[in-house]
């Protein structure tokens, strides 16, 4: 047998929605539907297939949508097939509907396989002169309303937007100032927009309110123009002073005030540690290394032995080198001097353009009847991602149909799916505590990260491994399972020593050499404690041949190169 220890929580979920590992009776059955309220147009995707919606012309919209059954349930929605692609799809209402007396709607959006780029929204099309023209959908398509989940990079939010009427003529977007934000889970779940003929309206998410408000105060640009407008002509006088504040001119830097003192000196009171080796150099010559055998000085250049930490200034030893004090901060520390605020006594106070009248000022008392009847709804969206259904589309005069859609179809659907998601859910949560259980203990971790490698292997490979697990995991086996974790061990540190010996070495630059002489310079001046005065002479006698040499094998040295630890 196979185990699978580690699993996410959506992969889990669609397993089960999909029935690919539960039974029959996970799948949600679907429910007839029927309402009682009125209704301009309700698209329930019964029939198994598109009906009355068809496809843009337009070549742009490659994308080509379809009708199956959701993840987890018998009821059909309209699909999208493909990631990466624009998709255009309406259906008519079977009249025009004016939203002037009320207007809600509402329709189910599941992201099956989440929503990582694009549209889940429907635009609710502007009814024209004749029949709806299905073909000649297209982005500049005029719409009523624009409603539904939005995500693309910082957008995310559930779009309202009106197209509305100006007296003039003029037709502007009202967007929604603070629209609620998507669920990304992968259950269905429920959008309503519902405007009362008091024009206040509500934004529903499963039910739920998440905005509401008036048309007139809670969209941008407002439905109605404000009635003063800034003066486009007027500008700030040379003389306005607007700083509340102001540097005090009768102030002055102290005289004992030093803008340079450091703001960090040398501690004073700290004392070098005793034992502290100041002549000990921090690395010598490995004593240890010797030079290969295959080294040949005239293409190599002399072999010099690799440096490696001194003993004597590492563990327990306070330090070699030049003893440094540690800093701290300088009390006399003030940094640059800067004059206090006072009061501006020309203060005036903050400046604003006049106000005039707005020549662009209108009162709409009653902006839905200026937003056009609908006459159709399409699914015009560009998506980066696969696996959207939508299902119950409403357009209606209120919300009663709205919300006996709300109680009898989508509610019922997704408590079942959440169940299903839930219990999901619950088993990761245990399986992952059961692998990190101390009741399973080290041996647990082993036995499971055997059985896991096995899982995923094909054929008969995976099913002798898993049955190695097993067998690691009976008790009476107990010796072979502490054989086989000592083989592993050993085998990782093999893979780890050789790896470190491939990378280990190569060529020291042209600072680690001259920090090895400085190292051998300090080791021979310590190897000299007290210099005899006759010997002075000869020792710069010897300094000046060694630098005249250097000087001589500069060419050769400039390619010496030091060997790892042999």
């Amino acid at each position: 047998m196979k185990l699978i220890t580690v699993a996410t929580g959506a992969v889990a979920l669609g397993a089960l929605l999909t029935g690919a590992t539960a039974a029959d009776a996970s799948v949600h059955p679907f429910t007839p539907v029927t309402v009682t309220g009125a209704t301009a147009f309700l698209e329930t995707f019964t029939s198994g297939d598109l009906g009355a919606w068809s496809s843009a012309s337009d070549e742009k919209y490659a994308g080509v949508a379809t009708v199956v059954k959701a993840d987890g349930t018998e009821d059909d929605g309209l699909y999208v097939t493909e990631a990466a692609r624009h998709y255009g799809y309406s259906a008519p209402l079977a009249a025009p509907f004016d939203p002037s007396g009320g207007l809600t709607l509402q329709y189910e959006v599941a992201l099956q396989d989440g929503l990582e780029c694009g549209g889940a929204y429907l635009k609710f099309l502007t009814a024209g002169d004749g029949p709806h023209d299905a073909a000649g959908l297209n982005g500049d398509s005029p719409y009523t309303v624009m409603f539904g989940p939005d995500k693309c990079g910082g957008t995310n939010k559930v779009h309202v937007i009106f197209r509305h009427k100006a007296p003039d003529g003029t037709i502007e977007e009202k967007h929604l100032t603070a629209p609620p934000a998507v669920p990304f889970d992968r259950l269905p779940h429920l959008y309503t927009l519902v405007v009362n003929p008091d024009n206040t309206f509500e934004v529903k998410v499963d039910g739920e309110t998440q905005s509401e408000g008036s048309l007139f105060d809670s969209f941008e640009p407002p439905f109605n123009p404000p009635e003063t407008i800034d003066d486009p002509e007027d500008s700030k006088p040379t003389d306005w002073i607007d700083s509340p504040k102001m540097e005090d001119p009768e102030a002055s830097k102290p005289d004992d005030w030093d803008e340079d003192a450091p703001m960090q000196i040398d501690d004073a009171d700290a004392v070098k540690p005793t034992g502290w080796l100041d002549d000990e150099p921090a690395e010598i010559d490995d004593p240890d290394a010797e030079k290969p055998d295959d080294w040949d000085d005239e293409e190599d250049g002399d072999w010099e032995a690799p440096l490696v930490p001194n003993p004597l200034c590492t563990g327990e030893n306070p330090g070699c080198g030049e003893w440094i004090r540690p800093k701290t901060h300088n009390p006399d520390y003030k940094g640059k001097w800067y004059p206090p605020m006072v009061d501006n006594p020309d203060y005036v106070g903050p400046w604003a353009p006049k106000k005039i009248p707005n020549p662009n000022h209108y009162d709409d008392k009653t902006p839905l009847a200026n937003v056009g009847s609908v006459g159709a709804v399409a699914m015009e969206i560009w998506t980066m991602s696969k696996g959207i259904v939508i299902d119950n589309v409403l357009v209606a005069p209120d919300d009663v149909a709205a919300t006996e859609l709300q109680e009898t179809q989508w509610r019922p659907k997704y408590e079942a799916l959440k169940n299903v998601k839930d219990v999901a859910d619950a088993e990761e949560a245990k399986a992952a505590q059961e692998a990190v259980s101390p009741t399973r203990g080290f041996k647990g971790m082993v036995v499971d990260a055997v059985s896991g490698v096995g899982s995923v292997l094909p054929g008969a490979a995976g099913d002798k491994l898993s049955d190695f697990a097993v067998l690691l995991e009976d008790p009476d086996n107990t010796p072979t399972f502490y054989a086989f974790v000592v083989g592993i061990a050993l085998i990782i540190a093999l893979i780890v020593t050789s790896v470190a010996d491939l990378f280990a070495g190569g060529e020291k630059d042209e600072a680690a050499d001259k920090k090895k002489k400085d190292s051998k310079k300090a080791a021979k001046a310590k190897k000299t404690d007290e210099t005899e005065p006759d010997d002075e002479a000869e020792e710069e006698e010897a300094d000046e041949e060694e630098e005249e040499e250097d000087e001589d094998e500069a060419p050769k040295t400039a390619t010496r190169r030091r060997t790892k630890r042999g």
